[in-house]
């Protein structure tokens, strides 16, 4: 894994520097990828605010943006920004300000299933 460092909303991969739209408030490796939460500031939410995790591989590429689409057992379909990033035994969760704490497909962002974490 290459050294990575934050300033504001720019990610520094080996030297790589990447500016996002919003301030970086975490950064986690796994798989050889660098899974990145923005903080998302009051603003209106679209897309870019509500995806707000997203991926790049060693050389500083963007892999993915997290998926929008939510696992087939949620009851609420309401989409809100997320607030952690964990990895838990080589797994990638995400958590939403609602405690919804979702399994991420590291290979592609994609929500794989959900448990309530509050």
């Amino acid at each position: 894994m290459r050294e990575v460092s934050i300033d504001g909303n720019i990610l520094n991969i080996g030297g790589t520097k990447i500016t996002v739209k919003y301030p970086i408030k975490q950064v986690e490796s796994i798989s050889g990828k660098y899974v990145v939460l923005l903080k998302i500031p009051r603003v209106e939410l679209g897309a870019e605010e509500l995806n707000n995790i997203l991926c790049y591989n060693e050389n500083g590429e963007m892999c993915w943006r997290i998926s929008d689409k939510l696992p087939s057992n949620i009851v609420s379909k309401e989409q809100i920004p997320y607030v952690a990033i964990q990895i838990m035994n080589g797994k990638l969760y995400a958590t939403d300000f609602w405690g919804r704490k979702f399994n991420v497909d590291v290979e592609n962002g994609n929500l794989m299933d959900v448990k309530i974490v509050r």
